[in-house]
């Protein structure tokens, strides 16, 4: 059976949550019967257009830095776009939301983050990103499923 976006699976109620970060997780959460998810659990769900603002990282094969096996069209916008500051000038905001990847995985625990960051340009964004594992055995993390939108502010 297919999880929805829209629905959850406890109580088929209908959700209006307006937070795409929050509707992500609702159908992560949705899928969880015991143990953590799989990729393959979570591929088959229907995320609708907020795929776009999605990504996949197998944990297994990253080193050093995250290795996306799925990163949505609207997300892969955020691949280029530095932040401004001493510390984060060489980041940009998939960086960014992305970077508490390992706690999520230590943890064995979703991570939700709002920031307010600067643009190499000096503008300001609102960035919200969830960060959730997936494991294919049910334990141990193998995958890092996440999403991240922003706006300016």
């Amino acid at each position: 059976m297919r999880a929805s976006v829209l629905e959850r699976s406890s109580t088929q109620e209908r959700i209006h949550e307006r937070r795409q970060t929050r509707r992500v997780y609702e159908v992560w959460a949705s899928l969880i019967r015991g143990p953590l998810p799989d990729w393959r659990s979570m591929q088959a769900t229907d995320l609708g257009d907020d795929w776009a603002w999605c990504y996949a990282v197998d944990w297994r094969r990253s080193r050093g830095f995250p290795y996306f096996i799925f990163l949505g069209d609207q997300l892969s916008h955020y691949s280029n776009v530095f932040l401004s500051g001493a510390r984060e000038c060489e980041m940009t905001l998939l960086e960014k939301a992305t970077r508490q990847m390992e706690e999520v995985v230590l943890d064995r625990a979703p991570i939700f983050s709002d920031e307010d960051v600067t643009l190499y340009d000096g503008r300001r964004v609102l960035l919200r990103s969830v960060i959730l594992p997936l494991a294919d055995d049910g334990e141990t993390v193998s995958h890092i499923f996440g999403a991240a939108n922003g706006r300016f502010v």
